[in-house]
């Protein structure tokens, strides 16, 4: 008992002392506090001063613990009942509030805790409100992240800034006091929110990222996804997959039209070492001769320009008719008659040549009987029109197959023996085929139906001589008139005709007037262009196998008499031009009045101008020869101008091969046309005539 009485003792001393610690502390925070000149403001406790108070209220607790058990021994009397009850909240007021612990105090310092009273003073205890202190102020506006793509986007960003940002952001949130000490913040941000939170602002950094590459495109040094890992790996092909492409349709197609497109490219020359200070291109204007050389001087030269010959197909057979695209001056279209050694080949061909493509043809159009002659249509420009052994009319499209897409039917409705001559007249929308056959039979076609002719005119021969069949074999229309036309025949006749019926005369043959001039079969029958000041449209040029070309003024019959029995005009030509071998057909320039050109059995290209020189022509040359061909296989039958400006010549003849000619600036070119030649060639034409009239009075009188 002694023992414990002594430690009692000690422990009240050292809470003496801790007391006046305390009070020497509480000096020294008061005088601070005036020092400041702050005394309401509120100073946070030191981890120290806490510490003190708690070791204060635990020796408080000990002592009176001690006292408790000292006074409440055996026998301790009626008050123990009392004593044993005491409430514990008496203990652990200093735990709550500083002031409460400071005013109790005083009381157990000065005899409170006395033993030997027998009675016990009983303490009101007050709580004092709970206050929270802060280190940091929080702030009253509670912080609201909104994200908005045009704000972020404006700065570039990189991954380890928003890293760096966002992991700052994280750490305010989790070291804020509201964060940590407010309850209500607590339960706000719950788990789940938080993970909703992440998972936007996840979503939100990820589109972020993509806008950004999409705006900033791949780095240049790396390679797509795509070319990395192509979608469709190639492999190789069986031998059966690789015969099946490229025996197929569309894969020969593409083969024909890129190799096409190459060709003509590749296919151009030049000549790099040209002296442009000659006075002509190349040294043209020096008389040369010789096959495929340049014959005539300045402005009347005549150069080959290129010649068309395939192997295949122009092989043993004889171009019937040429022809140049009125849409695209360098297609060049050439008919040709059957192969006698193929005979499993077509027997018609049709081949349209390109001027930048010399190597093959750009179409090939076959038929089943033999082209006597072809034409493009003026009005359809991808529209190929011609005649045919077998009396058939065909139509070809260069937009559609070999083929022909239209053609008249092999009965007795049209023509039953060969067409030799076709043309086209009319206008833009309203406008007919006229075929003519050696059968005496005219026929008009309309492009869109040739199952059965629109017009059919029947030739026939004049009264006394019936008998004799009318075998046309050309036919020819005046730029001015579509219903009006000659034809030439095998007799070397040439006779008016007209479509329909008119004062005077009936549709078909004009028995009162023909041509008479011709001893043989009329070859090539052609209108004057007509396309100048003065109007050259009645003359008329002519070729036949009499070895002459005849220039003709054609003119309307003399007013018929009244007896019963007409007399039949006969009409001479104006200029007779006989040359020294069969002339097979002769053209007018379109673009020069007084130029025409010839071609003969001799295989020559002979140019005239009328103006000039009307015994001698101002151009004669030759294609070029090729070694297979022989003699006799030299004859030229077609020739064909450009009709754009007339500045080149297609011919054609026995061997199959299609040569083009250049002219000079004085025999072609629509630039070069000058009034003076239209004026003297109406000079030379009234001159001939009043020579004609002259030599046929002459001949009446005698």
């Amino acid at each position: 008992m002694q023992n414990r009485r002594e430690e009692i003792l000690a422990k009240r001393a050292r809470l003496a002392e801790l007391k006046k610690q305390n009070e020497l502390r509480q000096k020294d925070l008061h005088a601070s506090r005036q020092s400041t000149g702050n005394s309401s403001e509120l100073i946070a406790p030191t981890p120290g001063r806490v510490g003190s108070h708690k070791d204060i209220d635990k020796i408080i607790s000990e002592i009176e613990r001690d006292s408790r058990s000292s006074s409440t021994g055996p026998g301790s009397g009626p008050h123990s009942i009392a004593r044993g009850s005491r409430p514990n909240s008496v203990l652990s007021a200093g735990e709550l509030s500083l002031d409460n612990s400071d005013a109790a105090s005083p009381l157990r310092a000065h005899g409170g805790f006395q033993s030997q009273s027998p009675t016990i003073t009983l303490q009101t205890l007050n709580t004092a409100p709970l206050n929270t202190v802060y280190e940091y102020s929080p702030s009253p506006i509670k912080e609201v992240f909104s994200y908005s793509k045009g704000v972020q986007t404006q700065d570039a960003w990189t991954s380890s800034q928003r890293k760096s940002r966002d992991t700052f952001s994280e750490s305010e949130e989790e070291n804020s006091p509201a964060a940590v000490r407010s309850p209500k913040s607590n339960k706000r941000l719950s788990r789940r929110e938080r993970d909703k939170e992440e998972e936007l602002r996840q979503n939100i950094r990820k589109e972020i990222e993509d806008e950004l590459r999409a705006i900033q495109g791949p780095p240049e040094n790396s390679l797509s996804e795509q070319q990395v890992k192509p979608n469709f790996p190639a492999r190789a092909l069986t031998a059966e997959e690789l015969g099946a492409v490229t025996s197929s349709g569309s894969f020969l197609d593409f083969i024909e039209r890129s190799s096409k497109v190459i060709e003509r490219a590749l296919d151009e020359e030049y000549d790099v070492l040209a002296d442009y200070s000659l006075q002509g291109y190349g040294g043209l204007d020096d008389e040369e001769d010789g096959f495929g050389k340049v014959k005539g001087r300045a402005g009347r030269k005549v150069k080959e320009h290129a010649q068309f010959y395939d192997e295949r197909w122009s092989k043993k057979r004889m171009i019937s008719g040429l022809g140049f695209s009125p849409k695209f001056p360098e297609l060049v279209l050439a008919s040709y008659t059957k192969n006698p050694s193929a005979p499993h080949d077509p027997d018609g061909l049709i081949q349209v040549w390109n001027l930048h493509l010399h190597d093959r043809s750009e179409y090939v159009f076959h038929a089943q009987s033999d082209i006597l002659t072809a034409k493009f249509s003026p009005f359809h420009p991808n529209l190929i029109i011609g005649g045919a052994y077998n009396g058939q009319v065909l139509l070809w499209d260069t937009r559609a197959k070999s083929a022909p897409v239209q053609k008249t039917p092999l009965t007795g409705i049209g023509h039953t023996h060969p067409v030799y001559s076709i043309d086209v007249v009319g206008t833009q929308n309203a406008n007919n085929i006229i075929s003519c056959s050696t059968d005496g039979v005219v026929c008009g076609w309309t492009v869109d139906m040739l199952a059965q002719p629109q017009e059919l005119l029947e030739l026939t021969a004049q009264m006394p001589a019936r008998t004799e069949d009318i075998a046309p074999t050309c036919i020819s229309f005046p730029q001015s008139d579509p219903t009006f036309f000659l034809i030439g025949t095998e007799e070397g006749i040439i006779h008016p005709c007209h479509r329909y019926d008119r004062a005077g005369a009936k549709a078909g043959i004009d028995h009162r007037l023909n041509y008479r001039g011709h001893a043989a079969p009329i070859m090539s029958l052609e209108f004057h262009p007509a396309k100048g000041p003065i109007d050259l449209g009645d003359l008329v040029l002519s070729s036949s196998l009499d070895w002459s070309v005849k220039l003709w003024r054609a003119r309307a019959p003399a007013a018929t008499s009244s007896s019963a029995v007409q007399q039949t005009q006969i009409a001479t030509p104006l200029l007779d031009i006989t040359r020294e071998d069969v002339i097979y057909d002769a053209a007018w320039s379109p673009v020069k009045p007084g130029i025409f050109a010839l071609v003969d059995g001799a295989g020559s290209l002979e140019v005239w101008d009328i103006t000039m020189d009307t015994e001698v022509p101002v151009a004669k040359v030759m294609p070029t020869a090729r070694k297979s061909t022989g003699m006799f296989s030299r004859s030229l039958n077609k020739v064909k101008w450009e009709e754009h400006d007339g500045k080149r010549l297609a011919v054609g003849g026995l061997d199959g091969v299609v040569s083009v000619f250049d002219v000079g600036s004085e025999l072609g070119g629509a630039d070069n046309a000058r009034h003076e030649e239209w004026t003297a060639v109406k000079k030379t034409i009234a001159r001939l005539d009043a020579a004609s009239l002259g030599a046929s009075n002459g001949a009446t009188g005698r």
